[in-house]
């Protein structure tokens, strides 16, 4: 079984500054890969109905291939972000919605996952965290994204449930997936306060914790916009995303960078 791995594809906002269909440069990718599943960590664009269109009309141009989906930050930019979450989990490739089994001996499970400022570096107290701004710049999430809850209850949603999720298939290879960081030593630190800070937006330590502890074989992320495929305590980790244009991209065509940002891994 061949899976294509992908993240932060921000469709609108690169669409706009490249000028390009970026669901056609894609759709041209798997027409050539063929994969038999395509994993997107999270971050289709900016807001619930948005991208869930989007996926449902990646779903219905390639019905022979699964589209497996967990939803990013941006992608729950609303008034309520519960809200957001619902509508995102009628995509029925969602994993919110659950574990999906790939073929017999994997299955893929996850859930957007959201920040407990486990990442955070040493300086600043929690409430500072909490408000989420440095100087003169709020984290958007802030801004965009309301739970209604804590950042922390909200991260220990997403571990409690994917715990429950991990312990009832540790019969099966897993691939677990979130949007956010799960290690500690992805992320990157500058030592400039005004970069470090928002490092306590990036993930949560737990996650990780949950991957060795139940065994996990290979760990999908985004979020953090550079790309990683690396092995870490046993576990195969892939972070792949497509990333802003211009400044994250290196090549000038949707199409080049489409090709450079996806992984395709085979499961034995």
């Amino acid at each position: 079984m061949r899976v294509a791995v992908l993240s932060d594809i921000h469709e609108g906002l690169n669409r706009k500054n490249t000028q390009t269909s970026i669901m056609k440069a894609l759709a041209d990718w798997i027409c050539q890969h063929t994969p038999d599943v395509f994993i997107i960590s999270g971050d289709m664009t900016a807001g619930p109905e948005k991208s869930r269109k989007l996926l449902d009309s990646l779903q219905a141009e390639f019905p022979a291939m699964k589209v497996l989906f967990v939803h990013g930050n941006h992608d729950v930019y609303a008034d309520d972000a519960n809200e957001a979450y619902d509508t995102l989990l009628r995509f029925p490739g969602n994993l919110g919605n659950g574990p999906i089994e790939l073929g017999r001996d994997w299955v893929a499970i996850g859930d957007g996952g959201w920040y407990d400022y486990s990442f955070g570096v040493d300086g600043f107290t929690e409430e500072e965290f909490s408000r989420g701004t440095y100087g003169d710049f709020t984290w958007p999430d802030k801004l965009h994204a309301h739970w209604g809850q804590s950042d922390i209850e909200r991260s220990k949603y997403y571990a409690d449930k994917l715990e429950q999720q991990l312990e009832l298939h540790q019969h099966k290879k897993i691939i677990l997936v979130t949007h956010v960081v799960p290690f500690m030593h992805l992320v990157h630190v500058k030592n400039d306060p005004s970069w470090d800070f928002f490092n306590s937006m990036m993930g949560s330590s737990r996650y990780g914790a949950l991957a060795k502890k139940y065994g996990v074989k290979k760990y999908i992320f985004g979020h953090i916009h550079t790309r990683y495929h690396e092995q870490h305590d046993g576990i195969e980790v892939l972070c792949r995303p497509l990333g802003y244009y211009p400044h994250e991209w290196t090549n000038p065509s949707a199409d080049e960078e489409i090709r450079e940002a996806i992984k395709l891994i085979k499961l034995d």
